[in-house]
């Protein structure tokens, strides 16, 4: 049957429930819940940052160190290298020597050389003790341990997981 303009359908809803839900959307809105775990949040990615950046100057004077390192390792092994040679040569020359003995043989190369070798053997020493000291100062600042602790042990002031 086709119905008439006049009518009008109506249903019968409860107020109690619609009532007891705009009492909770006002509290809510009150005490802007919503906004103290941001700003935790806020906090705790700031500490975060804060770490992080502590653990990337950290990794940059670690390179740094280790590039130094390894550049004293070279002149090392440089000189060893000339070292052995020089006493490939020394060798050779006493070897003469002994066959010919109105030679006099200079030895004053092989000692520089080996003084030059002896003061990079005490610049690598040095470079070492520095770094074994900047390790033991980053150690016990804890800031290794402290960065590289894993995310899952971290929690909020108030219990909640990061």
């Amino acid at each position: 049957m086709p119905r008439k303009a006049s009518e009008e359908e109506y249903e019968l809803v409860p107020v109690s429930p619609i009532k007891r839900l705009e009492r909770e959307i006002e509290d809510l809105k009150k005490k802007k819940v919503a906004e103290i775990p941001i700003e935790k949040l806020g906090d705790n990615i700031e500490k975060l940052n804060e770490q992080v950046s502590k653990l990337v100057t950290v990794n940059i004077n670690l390179q740094a160190k280790i590039t130094e390192l390894l550049i004293k390792n070279a002149e090392l092994i440089e000189g060893v290298t000339e070292m052995v040679e020089l006493l490939k040569r020394a060798s050779e020359v006493e070897v003469t020597a002994e066959t010919k003995p109105e030679q006099k043989i200079d030895l004053s190369p092989v000692v520089n050389e080996l003084k030059n070798i002896s003061s990079q053997n005490a610049q690598i020493l040095e470079g070492f003790k520095r770094l074994n000291e900047y390790m033991q100062k980053t150690y016990r600042r804890g800031m290794l341990e402290k960065v590289l602790e894993a995310p899952s042990q971290r929690t909020m002031p108030e219990g909640g997981k990061i």
